[in-house]
């Protein structure tokens, strides 16, 4: 009986010692690099930008509606002007940009939030800052200041500028504390409630993705959470006590 176990571990050996010392150690590293499931990875990143771009649409609209039922003073929308919103839209366009007048806290306050919010969801997805900054300012300056938003005022200078600007700015501070609290397994300051609240704060259109089920029901999911067993393991190397020996790392 021991003999056959001796030799099936002699089998088991001259297996694992095909892997090569390179290939060992950029797998050995990796499993150092291992990023809980908490730490959102999408599967795909187009799927998750797909699904991002589709969040902005329905509440853009959600968020003109809004700003539409609200005061005029505030939101500085001539409602009997929308009225007549294609003609209206096509001189405005071409009036713009101006320097416009609304208040401190929407120019410096809420639009660089918004700005930020779109230049989270490619970089949530695994693309680059810069490339973030400019899906930020595409979509900040011509889905919204030229689009949705061109139909009730002017195009401004401060949010074409200000928006992707700042919003890029603060939106990478966003990141990088997400992606802290999710490395911290969803904790912040030994909370669980506060560290999914500031989550959800800081990056809404995410949260409904990756915290819902939404991502999964388009197939896109957190490749931290489908990872399958695998098995490192290292060449036959002398153990400097005269014999042979081999390191085995399993990681689920």
């Amino acid at each position: 009986m021991f003999k056959n176990i001796k030799i099936y571990l002699i089998v088991l050996t001259i297996i694992f010692s095909s892997v090569n010392a390179n290939n060992t150690r950029e797998l050995l590293q990796n499993a150092k690099e291992y990023k809980p499931p908490t730490y959102y990875e999408p599967s795909s990143k187009g799927g998750y930008l797909g699904i991002s771009i589709g969040l902005i649409g329905i509440s853009s609209l959600a968020a003109a509606g809004l700003l539409y039922i609200m005061p005029e003073s505030v939101t500085k929308w001539d409602r009997d002007d929308i009225n007549d919103i294609f003609n209206k839209w096509k001189t405005r366009v071409k009036q713009g940009p101006i320097v416009d007048g609304d208040e401190l806290w929407l120019n410096y306050i809420a639009h660089p939030y918004f700005g930020a919010l779109y230049y989270l969801q490619p970089r949530m997805a695994g693309f680059d800052w810069h490339v973030s900054a400019l899906f930020s300012f595409v979509a900040s300056s011509f889905f919204w200041e030229y689009g949705i938003e061109g139909f009730a005022e002017i195009p401004s200078w401060q949010d074409i500028i200000i928006t992707p600007a700042f919003g890029s700015l603060i939106g990478e501070g966003f990141y990088q504390l997400i992606r802290y609290i999710q490395m911290n397994n969803n904790e912040l300051f030994g909370s669980w409630w506060l560290g999914k609240t500031i989550i959800w704060i800081l990056d809404p259109l995410g949260s409904l993705i990756y915290s819902t089920g939404l991502g999964e029901a388009f197939g896109v999911y957190n490749i931290n959470d489908s990872r399958k067993p695998e098995f490192i393991s290292s060449p036959i190397l002398p153990n400097g006590k005269g014999g042979f020996g081999i390191n085995l790392l399993i990681r689920f």
